[in-house]
Parts: C-alpha cells; sequence; structure tokens
C-alpha cells in the first residue's frame, strides 16, 4: 500500500491519499470464499483492494430502519447508511437483517446479471461511530447494536451488513440502482471465526 502525506497545503490537516500498488495481492480470506467466487485458470481468491477484508458490503434499508427505531428509543438521534460504508443497500426486504441468512443473491437480469456470494457478517468498529461530517465520535451506534447485534464470539463484536464476494464469471459486469435482486439461496448465518474486536 501506498501512501502520500499532502504537506504542502495548509489546508490538508492529516490527510492522506492512500492507493494501492499494482503489484500489491491483498487476498480475500480463504476461511469464508466459497469455491464459486475463486477466479481465474488457477482458481485465485479474490483481491481485497484498501477494503478491511473483502470487497463488497452489502447492506439493507430494512436494518438500518430497525437500528434506527431503536436508537429513538434511547432518545438518540438516527444514523445515516453512509456511517457504514456499504458498496450496495437494497431495500424492500421482507424483514431486517433478513441478508444475515442470505448465501448468494443475484442483482440484475438475464446473462448480464451479476452474482454475489454473502460470506460473513461484518463486525462494526468504532469508525461507524464517527459523523462524517463533524468528525465528532460517540458511542453510537455500537452501543445499541451491542444491545441485539453482539453474534461474534466476544460480546463485544457486534455486526452490521455482510460482507461479500462476486461470483468468478460476474467480473467486468455491471449493476445499477434499481437493478431487481433475487435471493439464490438460504443458510446460516456466519460470523467471524476469531475475536474481532477492532478498535
Amino acid at each position: 500500500v501506498a501512501s502520500i502525506v499532502c504537506k504542502d497545503d495548509p489546508s490538508f490537516k492529516d490527510v492522506r491519499v492512500v492507493s494501492i500498488l499494482e503489484s500489491s495481492m491483498r487476498k480475500v480470506s480463504d476461511k469464508y470464499c466459497p469455491d464459486a467466487a475463486r477466479v481465474g485458470f488457477f482458481s485465485d481468491l479474490p483481491q481485497g483492494g484498501l477494503t478491511d477484508g473483502f470487497p463488497i458490503l452489502v447492506a439493507t434499508e430494512a436494518s438500518l430502519e430497525l437500528l434506527n427505531q431503536k436508537l429513538k428509543k434511547k432518545g438518540k438521534d438516527s444514523i445515516p447508511m453512509s456511517r457504514f460504508r456499504p458498496n450496495i443497500v437494497i431495500g424492500k426486504t421482507n424483514k431486517a437483517f433478513d441478508e444475515d441468512n442470505w448465501k448468494a443473491i443475484k442483482i440484475g437480469r438475464g446473462k448480464d446479471a451479476v452474482i454475489l456470494h454473502l460470506v460473513k457478517g461484518c463486525p462494526r468498529c468504532k469508525q461507524s461511530c464517527t459523523n462524517q461530517l463533524t468528525g465528532e465520535r460517540g458511542e453510537e451506534p455500537v452501543a445499541t447494536l451491542s444491545e441485539f447485534r453482539a453474534l461474534g464470539r466476544s460480546a463485544e463484536d457486534v455486526y452490521f451488513a455482510q460482507n461479500a464476494v462476486l461470483n468468478g464469471d460476474s467480473y467486468n459486469k455491471g449493476i445499477q440502482v434499481g437493478d431487481p435482486v433475487t435471493i439464490l439461496t438460504r443458510g446460516e448465518a456466519v460470523w467471524d471465526m476469531e475475536d474481532v474486536q477492532a478498535e
């Protein structure tokens, strides 16, 4: 990973531009990656890029809505989806956190549809407690999530959204806002196999 610090311009305080070098090989964890998501002649693991561990994060509006209802009951402000930094947000699901049990979904129609494998829940850290507009950090949403989403090996491991990888044949395809989403397979929810407790 290459990091460039902008020191010449005083308006850029503590700003870093980070990129991944073409020679970098940051692969997703083979503990969670299904064979169908492997790529190339040698069935390589997909690359993760600058993400924590997986290239795609899928969240649903219903899950955020439930979290915000719980926050409002406590007299706290609701939070925007951007706090969780998902790549894909899905609306009109049957229930909150239904995505925990999705194993594969199809986005789009026909031969141009993209298939995603949802491989494990995403543990949430204090980054989601940072107001992106003000930079202020509080205890929410992690404090409220800990009341009903502490699902990992430790009571401190709270989860919101699902990490995902593309099916091996879905590269070079695209999705658009409004594309239909079809749940292809369901299964048991998967959480981290070890304590995560990110700071």
